[in-house]
Parts: C-alpha cells; structure tokens; sequence
C-alpha cells in the first residue's frame, strides 16, 4: 500500500518477499547470499584442481627411476661418507643422475622416518630403479660387497696378498695383525695360541665384504669361521693320536695340507707323519722347508734342505714351532682320523698322487722308478 501504509508480503514457496521501494519486492538476506554462492566464479577452483593434478604427477614423475638414454641398463656406484644428512645423500644421488629431484627424495626420506636411518658406503644402483627401491637399499645398508675366496693352504702373506688385490685392505696393515694379535683379540678367541701369530687360524672360505673393510674386520671373521669349524672339530673329537693338543694338530693338518694333493691321500699321509713322529723319525718334509724360503720352488735342492731354521723337518726332530699354512676342515679331520698303516714314506709319482712306501730301501726304489719314468717319457 502506498501513503504509509505497511508493505504487503507476498509468499513465494518457503520464502516470503517484501514489497520495496519504488514498487518491487526484495529479497530476504540469506536468499541473497545463496544466490551469491551461486554466482562466485568456478575458475579458482578449477585452477587449484590443475595444480593439484600437475604437483601429482610431477611428484609421481619425480618417484620414478631415470630410465637411461639409449634404453641399455647402467649401473651407477656412489660412495656415500660417514656423518652425511639426508639432503646431503639426495644431492649425490641426483648428481650421479639417479633421481630427478632431491626434494623429493629428502620428503619421501622424511615422511617414511628413514631420513634418520641412512647408512653410509658405497652403493650401486641401475638407472631406472625407483625412489622407494633406492631409499630402502641405503637405510638397510644394503651396500656393494665383494666376494672373496682363500682356497686350503695360503700361508697368512699369501692370503693378505689376496685381499689386496681384491682392494679390500693393504697387505701389510693385515700381516702386522696377524703376526702381533691385540689383547683384545685373543680374549675374544682364547683358543689362540699365546705369544704366536695367527697362521694356520685363518680358515680358507669364501667371504663377503663390503668395499672399506678394515683389516680388524676381515681377521675376526676368519677366526670366527675357524672357530665354528676347525676348533668345533677339535674340541668334538673323543680322541686323539698320539694325545696331540690341538694346536699341534693344527701344525700337523697344515704340513697335510701342503703335502697331499688329492683329497684320498690326507689320511694316509696324515698317518705317515703321525707313524714318523711316534717312532722319533724325522717329518722330512719338503713343504716345512719351503715355508722358509724366501722365494717358493718347484724342486727343492740339496742345499734347500740345509736350511737352518726349526721349520726345517729335516734338521730337526718333531713338529715345526708353527703351522705352514692355514688348513681346511678336511687336512685337520684327516690327523684326527689317520687310516691306520705301517707306511713312513711317500713320493710324489709326478701326477698329484704318491708312492708309499714301509721301508727305506722300498722308498729308494720307487723314486728311482718314478725317475727312470719321468725320463723315458721326455
């Protein structure tokens, strides 16, 4: 109504509009701000969405491995040091070209709980391998190793010689372990011999180290492989010949083990020496004489056997202080278990095998038979 008179109200379903002003009619004030809703641009939003989807997939992109260029697999070292942060690691790895991004790597690293957890060393990846594979390679310390076997009866220098060239640590850093044990050493492995080196302790094997092992490293895990082989046959073992200790078995195994070529033989020639040392006969060994001399020879002369030296079981009665090698399971096994025989003597037929042989005239006459073999046959 016009003249003052009150605004009618008209109902338009559940709303109720009022007639305004020069004649129309307003709507109320939570209508309004529907309406608003209604008409705010949808642009905003649709950009967030399209950052959201294109952050996605680069994140995505950045997780996965960088395939190489010419489609062939390369394998990639990096040596990651000691102390270094998880930024740090990320960086090398991007550097190498083995991860897109290091943001990525350090958030994926963060977010996991394994940015605490990176171990150092050197590792080695294929370019194309995932963010994930990489991040739980390093903190599960999964680094590069090295295989290394020592075959029966390396003396200690040749087995250092070994590791060296391997490039696993220096000859002689690892010879001065072995000829000078520490204390600490020989508390952890009491059935080392006091006062001597480690010779004959060093079991042969096949090892695995990782690049940088230390010399300590590479000895404790000889001397522990002995200790769950060699020195577990030793202590197991009811009996004894000739009531030897164990370290004098050992130095017996290592004269075996330089001996005898064929694994048949072991016993047997194990069984001449402990017959030899039983009756008070000179070993006479050629393998105790080469031990001693500074440069190894095919044929020893009768010169060599003048050595003087208590390795020499020519010149001197009984054991060698020492062994001359580091001897298998096998060589020990055979000075515990001899085949019983009435041999003192074997020569070499030319062949790995030997001649054996109860008496010293029959000796004589097989090494000149063998000889007049030798001969006929150049």
């Amino acid at each position: 109504m016009r003249n003052g008179a009150a605004n009618p109200i008209i109902s338009v379903g559940s709303e109720t509009l009022t007639e305004h002003g020069t004649g129309g009619y307003r709507m109320p004030r939570t209508a309004q701000t529907r309406e608003r809703r209604r008409a705010w641009p949808v642009w905003p939003l649709a950009l967030l969405v399209a950052l959201l989807v294109i952050s996605g997939s680069w994140i995505l992109w950045a997780l996965g491995g960088v395939p190489p260029e010419d489609g062939e697999e390369i394998r990639v070292r990096v040596v990651l040091p000691e102390g270094a942060s998880a930024s740090q690691i990320a960086a090398s790895l991007q550097e190498k070209g083995l991860i897109r991004s290091s943001t990525v790597f350090h958030g994926l690293a963060r977010l996991s709980g394994k940015d605490s957890s990176l171990k150092a060393g050197e590792y080695e990846f294929g370019q194309g391998e995932s963010v994930a594979g990489i991040l739980s390679a390093i903190s599960s310390g999964r680094v590069v190793t090295v295989q290394v076997t020592i075959p029966e009866g390396l003396t200690a220098v040749e087995i250092a010689r070994v590791f060296e060239e391997r490039g696993l640590a220096e000859k002689e850093e690892l010879i001065a372990l072995i000829d000078h044990p520490s204390e600490d050493l020989r508390e952890d492995f009491p059935f080392l011999h006091e006062g001597a080196s480690l010779e004959g302790y060093l079991f042969p094997d096949t090892y695995e180290f990782a690049n940088g092992v230390s010399a300590a490293r590479i000895v404790r895990s000889m001397l522990r492989r002995f200790q769950q082989t060699g020195q577990a046959a030793l202590e197991n073992h009811p009996s004894r010949p000739l009531h030897l200790k164990d370290r004098e078995i050992l130095i017996l195994a290592s004269i075996v083990e330089r001996e005898a070529k064929l694994s048949r033989e072991r016993p047997i020639i194990a069984d001449v020496f402990l017959n030899r040392l039983e009756r008070g006969i000179m070993l006479g060994s050629c393998a105790t004489v080469q031990y001693v001399l500074p440069v190894q020879k095919e044929r020893l002369l009768e010169k060599d056997l003048e050595v003087d030296s208590p390795y020499n079981t020519y010149k001197n009665a009984g054991l060698p202080p020492g062994p001359i090698c580091n001897p298998g399971l096998a060589s020990i096994e055979a000075v515990l278990n001899p085949e019983p025989g009435d041999y003192l003597y074997f020569v070499s037929a030319g062949d790995g095998s030997h001649v054996f042989s109860k008496t010293y005239t029959e000796h004589l006459q097989a090494k000149a038979r063998i000889n007049r073999e030798a001969q006929s046959s150049r």
